[in-house]
């Protein structure tokens, strides 16, 4: 887990204009990545089934998934940090960075909407 942070550290001391244009970005897409996991993938879950734990669950690993789209650049700049010093494949560190970052995401995404929709 320490290769992870600093890889992370590192490429954020380096790239932090990504971190500003991923900010950036979210202000103006808030519908996409809030709206459409509530409204839309909520509805149709809600449609299908009647079970409050699979919808709530849906809606945050959707809301995870879509929040975590923004940060790609930044997890590919730290999946080539951590493949040059682990010597690991970088599609393989890749996808190990994005899922934990979906994983966050959809917990963080969970509690918060739990807490403005109660």
């Amino acid at each position: 887990m320490n290769v992870y942070y600093h890889s992370y550290l590192k490429s954020l001391k380096k790239n932090f204009m990504l971190v500003i244009m991923a900010l950036v970005l979210l202000v103006p897409t808030f519908f996409i990545w809030a709206g459409v996991p509530f409204f839309i993938i909520g509805g149709a879950v809600e449609n299908i089934t009647t079970n409050p734990l699979l919808v709530y669950i849906s809606i945050s690993l959707s809301g995870g998934l879509l929040f975590s789209l923004y940060f790609v650049p930044i997890n590919l700049k730290a999946a080539k940090n951590m493949a040059n010093t682990t010597g690991y494949d970088v599609v393989k560190s890749l996808i190990c960075i994005q899922t934990i970052f979906i994983i966050l995401c959809s917990v963080i995404f969970g509690i918060i909407s739990n807490i403005i929709v109660p």
